[in-house]
């Protein structure tokens, strides 16, 4: 067993395991007080314990499936539920739990099998838990990434014939219509949502009137007349309104009064609502949530409130809380006189509440830092952060990422708790100490963030030279952000103004190799997934069919920006490419993209590249997380390359050396 670091500044401890022989009712006694206390890793390892000490008692299992899923342990929360649902069949909280958690495992781990396992227990889920919508709204998103609506239809028509009034089932159907009718091409999804719309109309009309009205016909309402479904949304928010005062309502109320929430706080933070919304009350709002996961983004959202706050109360206004993350200034931290103890103390509680929540954490401290409170904490708190990651604690790294992709983003969060660290030194007077450990950063981990940091730094302790060295190799490796300071540490330095652009020109081609290298040399090697998929054409490809070719499959989605921007880029290579037989490019379009706007972009567009329509759940065989990814196949169709998101500097460049090592033309093992 570890001893367990106190922080009393932040109020964090760290602990793994509890090995102590205590009594199944000790522990729970003991978690509980972690519960309360904010100690949620401590709380799961001592319900683990009672879990084993008395594996016949459910609130254990119920507890510690709780809070795996709040560090997104899905899988792991998906077992503790099954085993609550052993010991007692009939907790429709534990349905839900135990469907959201099989549906994110499912996501996180890119495996068709949770979701399979989904359809395979729904029927029953949905006879034991008929009053839980989120099982409904789960299932659905789980059939359409598998391409599997068909079958999650066959299952609603068979509850239906058993329950043909209840409401939430026949909302349900209307959501499913919808979704396959916008599988077609044409106007079919809207003539299926006026349908819907209609037969909404028609019940609002008879519930108009009636102050009795029951919960489950009220949620229809609300659910169905919501932007996912009609887009109505004063229509949406009069019946939730209703809803959430029916003494019936149960927890129907409780997804759809999040989400709505989320939104208004949301617009509100863009400045897209009206100036008078009241932003902490949505806060306080949500933190009613009886969702652990749910309060925690509650939490965080809290911190933003507050920060804007004191932001504000220096600059007399209320800039973005994105100002904290680096200004482009290198004034002393902190940069303004200290805030009132009004402000730097509700300031102080958020970042507190946010690191204990494990939400934001970063965010929290570079707050601290930039408004100079409590450097000591900052320090104590980066350091165990630091602890955590490399004991590999839960709830700090995207719970999708695995294998090497995962240990790069651990040594990434690693090397943010260390810049934190050395900031702090510096505030603390310790200057010496700061700038080894910069300089440490810089040269272990070089890329933008350490680098430039690194700049600042050096622009602080008056080494102006050095110091445009370190931000020109920044601005390098993509951090534009630096580009003010790299101007500011020129000037200090007495150099022309151009002196930026020119060295900028020089290292950029060199580090850009660098990186390219970087990528060459982590091949994955791992045979693609077979597939055969239709074109807009209703051309079947075939993977198997392009044997001896190199193929570009990039995946894409109709709601996803990014994927918009890329196309343009796109079609360059097509043209660059058009009489290069040994090459294939192919576009897929996932599951959740309508043919109509498939087919509305392509048009708007110009675009005349093949897209291929996954309605086959291809998208989870292929691992994927996020859009665009773009996969490289070699020519005997093993996967060597996967790039996620698009990045518009060098990116025809950044395929054809992609290529080129597929062709044996780059030595992708070498790297500086």
């Amino acid at each position: 067993m570890r001893w367990h670091l106190t922080l009393t500044a932040l109020g964090l401890s760290v602990l793994t395991g509890c090995g102590d022989a205590r009594s199944h009712a000790e522990l729970i006694a003991d978690a509980a007080a972690d519960m309360g206390a904010i100690e949620f890793e401590r709380a799961m390892a001592r319900y683990d314990s009672a879990r084993a000490a008395a594996p016949d008692e459910t609130d254990a299992h119920r507890q510690y499936a709780t809070l795996a899923s709040y560090f997104s342990l899905h899988a792991e929360a998906a077992r503790a539920w099954e085993r609550v649902l052993e010991l007692e069949r009939g907790d429709s909280a534990a349905w839900e739990g135990y469907i959201h958690d099989l549906r994110w495992a499912g996501i996180f781990e890119t495996d068709r099998r949770y979701g399979e396992e989904i359809l395979r227990i729904l029927p029953e889920a949905l006879s034991r838990a008929p009053d839980r919508p989120v099982i409904y709204n789960e299932a659905q998103d789980a059939a359409e990434d598998l391409g599997q609506l068909d079958a999650y239809g066959a299952i609603l028509a068979e509850a239906r014939a058993m329950r043909p009034d209840d409401q939430i089932l026949l909302g349900a159907a209307d959501a499913l219509r919808v979704a396959l009718a916008e599988r077609e091409e044409g106007d079919r999804g809207q003539v299926v949502r006026d349908s819907v719309g209609a037969a909404l109309d028609a019940l609002a009309a008879e519930a108009e009137g009636d102050p009795d009205v029951a919960a489950p016909v009220l949620y229809r309402l609300a659910a169905g007349y919501d932007f996912k479904l009609l887009r109505r949304e004063e229509d949406a928010d009069r019946w939730l309104e209703r809803l959430e005062a029916a003494p019936d309502r149960g927890v129907l109320a409780d997804d759809p009064r999040y989400w709505d929430l989320t939104t208004d706080f949301n617009m509100a933070r863009l400045g897209y609502a009206d100036s008078t919304v009241d932003m902490s009350r949505l806060v306080a709002e949500g933190l009613k949530s009886p969702d652990l996961g749910r309060r925690g983004a509650w939490v965080d959202r809290n911190h933003t409130v507050v920060t804007r706050s004191a932001l504000a109360s220096i600059a007399g206004d209320a800039p973005s809380s994105r100002t904290v993350w680096g200004a482009a200034t290198v004034a002393a931290e902190p940069p303004h006189a200290p805030l009132e103890p009004e402000v730097s103390g509700p300031l102080l509680d958020a970042s507190i509440d946010v690191v204990r929540w494990r939400k934001g954490v970063f965010s929290a401290l570079r707050g601290l830092l930039y408004f100079g409170i409590e450097p000591r904490a900052v320090l104590e708190a980066a350091l165990a952060i630091e602890e955590d990651l490399r004991a590999h604690s839960p709830g700090y790294l995207y719970p999708g990422l695995r294998g090497d992709a995962r240990e790069r983003s651990r040594q990434d969060y690693i090397d943010v708790a260390r810049i934190l660290q050395a900031r702090a030194l510096a505030q603390l007077g310790e200057i010496g100490a700061a700038g080894e450990l910069f300089e440490q950063l810089a040269n272990e981990s070089r890329d933008a963030n350490t680098l430039g940091e690194y700049g600042r730094h050096l622009l602080r302790t008056d080494r102006p030279a050095e110091a445009l060295d370190a931000f020109v190799e920044a601005l390098a490796f993509g951090g534009s952000r630096y580009e003010p300071l790299a101007d500011e540490a020129a000037a200090a330095a007495g150099l022309s103004p151009e002196t930026v652009e020119e060295r900028f020109a020089v290292r950029r081609p060199i580090v850009e190799e660098e990186m390219e290298r970087r990528e060459l040399g982590r091949r994955i090697d791992r045979e693609a997934p077979q597939f055969a998929l239709a074109d807009q054409d209703g051309t079947e490809w075939r993977l198997g069919d392009l044997e001896g070719k190199i193929v570009v499959l990039k995946f894409w989605a109709t709601w996803c920006g990014p994927c918009l921007e890329e196309f343009p880029h796109f079609v360059e290579l097509l043209k660059i490419y058009e009489d290069d037989d040994d090459v294939v490019f192919l576009t897929v379009a996932t599951a959740g993209s309508p043919r109509e706007q498939v087919a509305q972009q392509i048009e708007d567009g110009g675009f005349t590249f093949p897209v291929l329509f996954d309605e086959q759940g291809l998208a989870l065989d292929y691992e994927i997380l996020g859009y665009p990814t773009t996969f490289y196949l070699d020519q005997a169709g093993t996967i060597q390359f996967k790039r996620e998101g698009f990045e518009e500097s060098g990116y025809e460049e950044g395929v054809a050396r992609r290529i080129d090592a597929l062709r044996g033309e780059v030595d992708a093992s070498a790297t500086p």
